[in-house]
């Protein structure tokens, strides 16, 4: 079941509300519940003192009628359930005449008796609040006790009537009781009262939050997803109406990604229409690319035969010109002999010219360098075979790292071993795959590296420690077997190293190190 947004966020403001409010009133009303406790049990303390005061000179004399009349007519006044005096021995020894109060099944230990019988409680000026206690009388009404400790002060050890000792610190005890029922009334129509307000509280602010977020919130997303729903119908609708808050500034989005998909529709409506002549474009411009590859590797395959062919030609032609000199000076040569074996030395001369001008064609010459960006050099290589039809179905992803520093080399040779182990990887991926492109520099930052990795079948264990070998070839008459070792020749020269990492059916990783300049 879905809920609305607007009855989520008026759930969610309810609950907390309520749970803050309720925290907030629990804390209020036990803080004034202490307050008023407070305050009862000092006036009774300051009634208490009022009584000890009056009946202090009637102490003196030792007039107990006269002090039980006196704490008698104190507690004919409204509220006041008992007043009693206790002797230092625990034992009341004048009270207002009514039953008294029992200790219950607790004994002394009652809460109605535990603060007159607690003897281990030291008198010293103990605070009011220490010294009252609230507990349920015999008619099981609350009340609160207060006790009022009696000292032994200098005119009652020095007073003509009685004496006590002037050791005797304490004298007795005035205990007051007094009904709890007005305190807990008050206390009862302040949390009453209390509750009502947090109520009344969080209804008018869950209310103002509900229709501040029906206008605020609600409407202005009801009308984003009604145009939502008409951009994804085909109608290019705008949200004209824009406030200028966060849900504004969504709205502005929201029309800059409408009038981007609108702009977007158009362009790939004329791309519609013109694909044809776009594609036909294309594919004379891959054909162009695919013949100047064609011919590159023509001019490759002419040169690696020309190279074998000379050096088979080269060994029987340095016989013939070292063994026909000796031969046209014998004595034992006919005349008529001797201009054929100088035609024969000239036309061996000769044949030497042109093996030494097909080797020079043939050789590598030696590499040409100059500062150069590696990252660049990749760029130029990848534009010259990514149009190639073995590269159609292969995806190229390029991970160079940023500002590489320039390196010392032969552009030229560098990109030569570059798309030969792209092309190599092509041929490794016939059904297509996804060829990796990163560079980068070592820990010490005192190499760059350039990481060729494909997706192919990989290369067997067995072939990896004849890989760089000259005229071996995984790929049986399709190649010549001089690409990796061309390559390794190439990278030596310029101070680096070519390692490799492969594994069956999961591809194969090409490490290319440079030397930064």
């Amino acid at each position: 079941m879905r809920l609305k947004l607007i009855v989520q966020i008026s759930l969610i403001t309810g609950i907390v509300l309520f749970f803050t409010s309720a925290l907030f009133g629990y804390f209020n009303i036990s803080t004034l519940k202490h307050a008023f406790l407070e305050s009862t049990v000092t006036d009774l303390d300051h009634l208490s003192e009022t009584i000890l005061r009056t009946v202090f000179h009637q102490m003196l004399k030792n007039d107990r009628d006269e002090i039980q009349v006196t704490i008698r007519e104190v507690a004919q006044q409204k509220g006041i359930e008992q007043v009693r005096l206790i002797n230092r021995e625990g034992v009341v020894a004048l009270s207002t005449g009514r039953a008294g109060i029992s200790a219950g099944p607790g004994g002394v230990k009652a809460p109605a008796c535990i603060i007159c019988h607690n003897y281990g409680m030291s008198w010293e000026d103990p605070s009011p609040m220490a010294r009252s206690r609230m507990f349920l009388d015999s008619n099981g009404n609350k009340v609160l006790g207060l006790v009022k400790p009696i000292y032994n002060e200098k005119v009652c050890w020095t007073g003509e009537c009685h004496t006590h000792s002037r050791d005797t610190h304490l004298l007795g005890l005035l205990d007051i009781t007094i009904s709890a029922a007005p305190m807990l009334s008050k206390i009862r129509n302040y949390r009453n009262n209390t509750i009502i307000q947090i109520l009344f509280l969080i209804l008018s602010i869950s209310l103002c939050l509900t229709l501040l977020t029906q206008r605020l919130i609600v409407k202005p997303v009801h009308t984003l997803l009604e145009h939502t729903r008409a951009v994804g119908r085909g109608k290019w609708r705008f949200i004209e109406s824009v406030p200028g808050d966060e849900l504004g500034e969504l709205a502005e989005a929201f029309n800059d990604m409408t009038g981007k998909l609108k702009k977007a529709r158009e362009e790939r409506d004329e791309w519609a229409a013109t694909l044809e002549t776009r594609v036909e474009e294309r594919t004379r411009k891959i054909k162009e690319m695919q013949s100047v590859l064609i011919r590159s590797e023509k001019l490759a395959s002419l040169g690696e035969l020309v190279a074998g062919i000379a050096h088979e030609l080269n060994n029987p032609l340095t016989g013939i010109m070292i063994h026909a000199p000796f031969i046209a000076e014998d004595p034992r040569l006919d005349e008529g002999l001797k201009e054929d074996c100088q035609t024969i030395i000239h036309e061996a001369k000769r044949c030497s010219r042109i093996v030494r001008k097909l080797l020079d064609f043939a050789r590598v010459s030696d590499p040409q360098k100059t500062m150069q960006s590696v990252n660049e050099a990749i760029n130029r290589s990848i534009a010259l075979i990514e149009h190639h039809a073995d590269f159609n179905d292969i995806e190229i992803v390029k991970e160079y790292a940023p500002d590489l520093p320039n390196t010392l080399m032969d552009a030229s040779q560098i990109e030569q071993v570059f798309i030969n182990m792209m092309v190599n990887a092509s041929q490794a991926m016939p059904a297509g795959g996804k060829l990796t492109i990163g560079t980068g520099l070592n820990a010490a930052g005192d190499s760059i590296y350039i990481r060729i990795e494909d997706t192919g079948c990989g290369i067997p264990k067995e072939n990896m420690e004849k890989l760089f070998d000259p005229f071996f070839s995984t790929k049986g008459n399709k190649g010549t077997g001089l690409g990796l070792s061309v390559s390794y020749g190439i990278i030596q020269s310029h101070g680096g190293e070519i390692e490799v990492d492969s594994k069956p059916d999961r591809g194969t990783v090409f490490i290319i190190t440079l030397p930064v300049a």
